[in-house]
């Protein structure tokens, strides 16, 4: 019993020295947030530093303090998850006082854990820093349905996964996640993700979204559409969704697919073959290329059309040359999105197979890249390439990559060169073994060149998207793309191809 009144009575000496610390600071203010951002504590501190009573906003979120054109922009919950992953946060937004000004405020951001060490809640420290700055500025939107996509590529083979924003709600669906709810997603987005999907566990969702910012790896979740519905249970995988420069935007949530949650079994890591893990992150980032680009380039032709028929006459000789190549490299574009689209479905679809000279290919690849190649004087030797039956937009896409790589990873002040060699294979009969040397930069990690998004220790050396999908379009033609040597000097490929005689020689 003593030991309980010696408990209350240094709280309660804690909490008085507090508030007199905070009536010596009439610019600092705190209040306490449950684990949504949700205001559960506005300290009078906090009402002499804004005038909001806290029977006004005590059960708000602390979002609606923000002005209008802020509130939705997510700041304020992306700087609660990297609070939560980080033990810290920071973030300066304008802040709403009751009489309808803007203070600009630091708001400093700590969590609270509960006894399983989850996120119970955050205090919130309120500094007022000063006059509006441009931190009110509205950010453009960004295509996180891309992103949502790529996403894909880091954990799962099934397209059933579910786009979260920073606020609990659905931003995106794919078609195997909403057959699997029964629900359209058009009517879904914008729903609470608690509305759609149960978690068969004890976690809230607010606490399992932070409790995935805090973890280095995705976690894995047992969930089930809400409500009565005949689909099964199934484990999923969440994902935090960030910019190549770290910021959060959201989550991803990979659902796997029937067969994987009948089987209960992942592909062994030490497996040297073709898994569909490996297929699906291929299939990913090609669709997410091809359908962002597919918009912009039917209005760039239909634009180039337009000032062909309106200003043709009137345009210098010069002029109109660059309006054929204008429309020429949209029309290779045409191709090269399709031919990405017959990629991403390679497994299920078919290719269509010609016989190839590769030297021709090459300098299709040459034209689409020559102001890349103009730019930065980057040089070529080509020694006899040979010819190979395959599909041609996937082999121009294996060089374009390589070459695009070649000269946007180069090394300071030393010109691009690129050594393009081939023979006769010598273990098939119909077949090539390209050496494709460089002068780039290197590899650092040429263990995970392959692999998307795995080498994030080296992020000026790209996502290895690319590199991957050039391996995919190497096996799908019978052979292999491997890294023979790495160094700060440059990198050289070996690129094997077979010939493809029929449709056959594509099945798995």
């Amino acid at each position: 019993m003593f030991r309980d009144d010696s408990e209350t009575r240094a709280q309660s000496l804690g909490a008085a020295a507090f508030s007199l610390l905070l009536e010596q600071m009439p610019d600092a203010a705190i209040c306490l947030l449950d684990p949504n951002g949700v205001i559960e504590e506005w300290h009078a501190s906090a009402e002499a530093l804004l005038g909001h009573i806290a029977s006004q906003v005590q059960g708000q979120r602390l979002e609606t303090l923000l002005p209008e054109e802020r509130r939705f922009e997510a700041e304020l919950p992306r700087a609660l998850f990297e609070a939560s992953a980080q033990g810290r946060g920071r973030l300066e937004a304008a802040l709403m006082t009751r009489t309808g000004q803007r203070r600009v405020c630091a708001l400093d951001l700590s969590p609270r854990l509960d006894g399983a060490e989850d996120i119970a809640g955050f205090i919130v420290l309120i500094r007022a820093s000063g006059p509006r700055r441009a931190v009110d500025s509205v950010a453009a939107s960004e295509n996180l349905a891309a992103a949502h996509r790529l996403n894909l590529t880091r954990a799962s083979d099934d397209p059933a996964w579910v786009g979260i924003d920073l606020g609990g709600r659905v931003t995106g669906m794919g078609e195997g996640a909403a057959h699997w709810l029964g629900c359209d997603v058009e009517d879904t987005l914008g729903r609470s993700i608690d509305v759609c999907i149960e978690l068969r566990d004890a976690a809230s969702w607010s606490v399992v979204l932070h409790r995935a910012v805090r973890s280095r790896r995705p976690i894995s979740l047992n969930v089930a559409p809400k409500g009565p519905s005949d689909a099964a249970k199934r484990t999923a995988r969440l994902l935090p969704l960030r910019q190549s420069e770290g910021r959060l935007n959201g989550f991803t949530l990979l659902v796997e697919s029937a067969e994987l949650a009948t089987a209960n079994v992942e592909p062994s890591a030490n497996s040297s073959q073709r898994t569909p893990l490996d297929r699906a992150s291929d299939r990913a980032g090609v669709l997410a290329a091809a359908h962002d680009l597919r918009e912009p380039l039917r209005k760039m032709q239909h634009n180039a059309r337009q000032l062909q028929a309106a200003e043709a006459p009137r345009l210098t000789d010069q002029g109109r040359r660059q309006l054929e190549s204008l429309q020429s490299a949209a029309d290779r574009m045409q191709g090269m999105i399709g031919g990405m689209l017959r990629l991403a479905r390679i497994d299920t679809g078919s290719v269509e197979i010609e016989r190839l000279q590769i030297d021709g290919l090459i300098d299709e690849v040459r034209a689409d890249l020559a102001v890349l190649i103009e730019e930065h004087g980057a040089t070529f030797e080509i020694t006899s390439p040979g010819t190979i039956t395959g599909d041609a937009a996937q082999l121009r896409a294996l060089f374009q990559n390589l070459i695009d790589n070649s000269i946007r990873y180069r090394r300071r002040d030393v010109p691009p060169r690129i050594r393009i060699a081939a023979a006769a294979s010598a273990d098939a009969a119909s077949g090539v073994v390209i050496d494709y040397e460089d002068n780039a930069r290197g590899i650092p990690s040429p263990e995970l060149a392959f692999q998307p998004f795995r080498n994030r220790e080296a992020t000026d050396h790209g996502t290895g998207i690319g590199l991957s999908l050039c391996r995919r379009i190497c096996r799908r033609h019978g052979g292999e793309l491997t890294i023979a040597d790495t160094s700060d000097s440059g990198t050289t490929f070996v690129i094997e191809l077979n010939d493809l005689e029929d449709e056959a020689a594509l099945e798995a």
